[in-house]
């Protein structure tokens, strides 16, 4: 067991002598330096504004920065931000976005110069070991940027430190580096383009006594166009707390970001690794903390505060604080009131800014991105948020009247219309807004929540109205589409709640303080028995968000209910009424056919996130997070049973041969601009998914770990042979949704036989669904849950899955290829349909083509 968890925090202290005497080698230097270097104290203040504050700053008339750092600025340890104040190009960033996870840095000198370090915080050494000397010497914090001593003060140096914050220094450039990892999270690789300098400079600093803000306008030529680029960046050098937060361990069965660590001690006979939350550091003011653990509800010394821009409509504004401070209903149940506040944007406040780190705020971004977010900023020694922005790009308006559009249309009368009243606007923005805060407050998402309703009850009066469609706002949660015409009016909720039970637990279990815990362990046995009291109550689980793709069906975005082929039955119901009057509830007199084509894009959008949540049934694994107990017999692994999957097969098979039936109507594909192929395309990829590689993997796992409940893979193969070709077997007419799919596993079968390409080729090839989406970036693109950075999240990685040997895939899919062509011989004598005879023929032949090569 740790006893204990130490925190180290590397300050570079010299003794008062030895400040002394490098001041004294720094004055020497300069009486010789014929060079001139070394400037005159009076010269310089005869030149500049000078401020006293966290360091005494000179900022001249010529836009050149000075620091001035006393002896007492050397111990302590500082946060280094850089945001985009504003900018010129929104393709990289808006303003008011972070442009780099801020840097922990601290000070050091010798006789010449002043250095900054990049402070080491991801890995510690227990403290009086005989390791520390060597811990010490192999974890040194490297240095980012050495600065000449110019001037001295009586015993400060003074530095200059133009260069660094003026120009283009790589550590704190606004352009993104490049990473071989962004393109599998699905980052662009952003602008490039060369510094222009003469175009750059230094804009303002402003002084406080706990941070310096500093603005620089920075220019580039962007390639490959030589296009002009500007942004203005605010840097922010931020005092880290001298008294570090107390810590608390993460658990992986409550959902909050995270900072791993690496404790290095002789008491263990490994690196002993764990994971601090992030959280604000809320606590009871003095006088209260005997009040506070008698359970009496108590105001915190320093409240959560957020600052809503000023740009954002009043309507807007007035439902954004509200979805802001809903979240004081969490930390009541903490032990805390009022805990956060909703504020305006101060109007006379001139010490007020927004790229200030002192602040947080909701900042809107006038661009067409359809999207929110809401990063938070840590001290990483400790995971203690110090600051958090909300960033509301102006087009998420457009997606949440899609959605709801979409969602609840046939339900709900009112959303029948282009423009949405702002009572039914609202309720979609209170629920972004309470999400985004929760980011805010540490908390990830929680994609397992909507699973632990049953469907039936979504369509309940008293339980929606209770509950709402999900357990956790953290979940990507949706309107209600499980709802069906006429439950609207019985008093059926449409919308996700205002908080659900899950964050209410979430916000007690990493906030409440535990009377008498001296260390993070003594806090564990207090910590697990809050989640042991709800472990039987779905509602309390936490599902991790899954990377690369879906491998547990439990775990979606954008789901609801715990049946997603009876959810996904109820909400098609209600698409085929949509379709049914789409130009009727899209018709404005006049206009262009644009709007009615983006609602029915957003249609079948809907429509195949319907069918992507039944996927991942198809060698679906669901996980659980255990602990080591006594008498435990769970299990972290469930391989869904053959029942499960084969229900799923055949609904997905069914959907593939009949959605082109509502879903592409032929009289309003000829008024719109939509391309078919797009379908035909996705009938390819479902198919497709049937046959993933690493899916059979799974499907043969779960056979050998169960055989009597579970698909065997032979079984599973037989299963899907007999669906997709099932009109060929009855020796019916085959339609073209049929050549499709079936031509589809035929080309399937060709590529992973083995015959026609290298085995190894084609067995990689198979590992890759292809499926098509074509859904739209998701809001709250959380950088943190989505960081290939950082080491923020508990994601569930699903990324190089085994596969099956490439002996097998190929003797299994020459084996169903042998069987197509057996088949088709058969069903090409017997059949009377000539498209069907046609297509049996030209498969016969480009199959045998295939064996006889």
């Amino acid at each position: 067991m740790i006893l204990f968890l130490f925190l180290s925090i590397s300050g570079g202290v010299f003794s008062s002598n030895s400040f002394k005497s490098l001041v004294k080698e720094s004055v020497a230097k300069s009486k010789t330096d014929t060079a001139g270097v070394i400037k005159k104290y009076n010269d310089i203040l005869k030149e500049s504004t000078t401020k006293k504050g966290l360091l005494t700053t000179h900022f001249t008339k010529k836009n050149k920065l000075y620091f001035e750092i006393s002896e007492s600025d050397f111990s302590h340890t500082y946060l280094l931000a850089n945001r985009i104040a504003s900018t010129s190009n929104t393709t990289d960033y808006v303003a008011g976005q972070m442009v780099t996870n801020p840097l922990v840095v601290r000070f050091s000198r010798d006789s010449v110069n002043v250095y900054l370090h990049k402070v080491q915080v991801g890995s510690e050494v227990e403290p009086g070991a005989s390791i520390m000397a060597s811990f010490e010497r192999n974890f040194l914090d490297p240095v980012l940027k050495g600065f000449p001593i110019v001037s001295t003060n009586n015993g400060n140096l003074v530095i200059d430190v133009t260069e660094f914050f003026g120009d283009n220094e790589k550590s704190i450039s606004p352009i993104k580096p490049s990473n071989p990892l962004s393109k599998l999270f699905g980052v662009s690789s952003g602008l490039k383009g060369s510094f222009v300098s003469n175009a750059s400079n230094l804009q303002e600093v402003k002084t406080f006594q706990k941070n310096i803000e500093i603005k620089t306008m920075m220019t580039f030529t962007t390639m490959p166009l030589d296009e002009p680029y500007t942004v203005v960046v605010n840097r922010s050098l931020v005092l880290l707390p001298d008294n570090p937060m107390p810590i608390r361990l993460q658990d992986n069965r409550v959902g909050y970001f995270s900072s791993d660590r690496s404790l290095y001690t002789t008491k263990a006979d490994k690196i002993l690794s764990y994971a601090l939350i992030h959280r604000w550091r809320l606590e009871p003011k003095p006088a209260d903390r005997e009040a506070y653990f008698k359970g009496q509800l108590v105001e915190p010394a320093k409240p959560i505060v957020f600052y809503v821009d000023s740009a954002f409509p009043e309507k807007w504004a007035r439902v954004v604080k509200i979805g802001i401070e809903d979240w004081n209903k969490a930390f009541e149940q903490a032990g805390f009131k009022q805990a956060v506040i909703a504020r305006d944007y101060p109007r006379n406040d001139p010490s007020f800014d927004p790229d200030d780190m002192r602040y947080s705020c909701i900042r809107y971004a006038t661009t067409r991105i359809a999207n929110a977010m809401g990063p938070s900023y840590v001290d990483p020694r400790t995971g203690e948020i110090l600051s958090a922005n909300v960033i509301w790009y102006h087009n998420i308006l457009s997606l949440l009247h899609n959605w709801r559009l979409t969602q609840t249309a046939a339900v709900d009368p009112r959303v029948r219309k282009p423009v949405f009243d702002d009572d039914v606007m609202q309720e979609s923005l209170r629920y972004v807004a309470s999400h985004e805060i929760g980011h805010t407050l540490g908390l990830m998402h929680n994609m397992g929540a909507s699973f632990a309703f049953p469907v039936d009850s979504l369509r309940s009066v008293s339980f929606t109205r209770k509950y709402g469609t999900t357990p956790s706002i953290m979940d990507y949660a949706r309107n209600n589409f499980v709802a069906q015409p006429g439950d609207y009016e019985k008093g059926v909720r449409l919308t996700p709640p205002v908080l659900g039970v899950y964050d209410i637990f979430a916000i007690n279990w990493g906030y409440r303080l535990i009377e008498g815990a001296k260390t993070p362990q003594d806090e564990k046995i207090t910590l697990n028995s809050w989640i042991d009291a709800n472990k039987k109550d779905p509602m309390y689980e936490f599902g991790a968000q899954q990377v690369f793709g879906l491998i547990d069906p439990t775990d979606q975005t954008e789901d609801l209910g715990n049946d997603h082929i009876k959810a996904g039955n109820l909400s098609i119901s209600n698409l085929k009424i949509l379709m049914s009057n789409l130009e009727k509830w899209t018709y404005e007199p006049g206009e262009s056919y644009e709007n009615v084509e983006n609602t029915y894009l957003e249609v079948v959008r809907q429509y195949m996130r319907h069918v992507r949540h039944v996927v991942p049934y198809i060698g679906g694994v669901e996980f659980k997070e255990i602990k080591q107990t006594e008498s435990s017999t769970e299990n972290a692994k469930h391989y869904l049973d053959k029942a499960s999957q084969r229900k799923a097969m055949v609904w997905l098979i069914d959907q593939m041969k009949t959605f082109n039936q509502w879903l592409v109507p032929v009289d309003l594909l000829k008024r719109i601009e939509f391309d078919r192929e797009y379908t035909d395309k996705f009938q390819t990829s479902v198919i497709n998914s049937l046959y993933n590689s690493s899916t059979l993997y799974r499907i043969a796992e779960g056979g050998k770990v169960d055989p009597i409940k579970n698909y065997s893979l032979e079984t599973y193969l037989a299963d899907a042979f007999a669906e997709i070709f099932k009109t060929s077997l009855q020796n019916k007419p085959l339609t073209n949704d049929d050549i499709n799919i079936q031509s589809a596993a035929i080309t399937l079968y060709i590529k992973n036989c083995g015959l026609k390409e290298p085995a190894a080729k084609a067995a990689s090839a198979s590992s890759d669904d292809g499926f098509v989406d074509l859904s739209p970036s998701l809001p709250c693109n959380h950088p943190e849950c989505n960081s290939y950075e950082g080491d923020h999240s508990f994601l569930r990685i699903n990324f190089a899955l085994p596969t099956l040997r490439p002996v097998m895939l190929n003797s299994m899919m020459t084996a169903q290829l042998r069987k197509v062509l057996l088949l088709y011989k058969q069903k090409r004598t017997t059949t009377t349909d000539t498209k069907s005879y046609n297509y049996y023929d030209f498969q016969i032949m480009a199959i045998e083509k295939v064996f006889n090569k």
